[in-house]
């Protein structure tokens, strides 16, 4: 059964936070890329759109986040995680051994949100370029296209567990 947290209280706090840094370092990586690769210096354009990006990549999310995890999940199972470091006696490749300790439950929602970003923003960024010759208009555009599809997905991932659940 999905969860529906309380993201003011307790550890929910830290992790929302920890998701909002996340989402705002690729808006950082985006603004170094209007400002230096497409040379774009309107502070409109450059500060306040990602802003609105941020809190729509963010809430997406949240959202995803809530109806992917199960309560076993989030929890996490103490037991199963003593007995898998028991059995971890061999000597194991170091990608896997990294792989093994990241929680997949976490980085999940960021790393499905943020590809749903950059995919939205560069196909939009590529057929929006022919028709504008500005390119504040067409990183502006391609930047809100790029937040509606993630909140769109997340909507869409929502809705088909929700579904499943009932």
């Amino acid at each position: 059964m999905p969860i529906k947290l309380n993201w003011i209280k307790g550890k929910n706090l830290g992790l929302s936070l920890i998701f909002l840094g996340m989402m705002t370092l690729l808006q950082v990586l985006f603004i170094l890329i209007a400002q230096y690769a497409l040379s774009i210096g309107s502070i409109y354009s450059v500060i306040l759109v990602p802003i609105g990006v941020i809190i729509a990549t963010f809430y997406a999310t949240l959202v995803i986040f809530e109806s992917k995890t199960e309560m076993s999940q989030y929890r996490g199972n103490f037991q199963k995680r003593k007995q898998k470091t028991q059995k971890k006696a061999q000597k194991s490749n170091k990608l896997k051994e990294i792989l093994s300790k990241i929680n997949w439950v976490y980085a999940r929602p960021v790393l499905i949100i943020a590809a749903i970003f950059i995919g939205g923003f560069w196909i939009t960024y590529l057929i929006i370029f022919s028709l504008f010759e500005d390119q504040t208009v067409v990183y502006v555009i391609a930047e809100i296209v790029g937040a509606i599809l993630s909140l769109v997905f997340a909507t869409y991932i929502e809705t088909s567990t929700f579904r499943k659940t009932r």
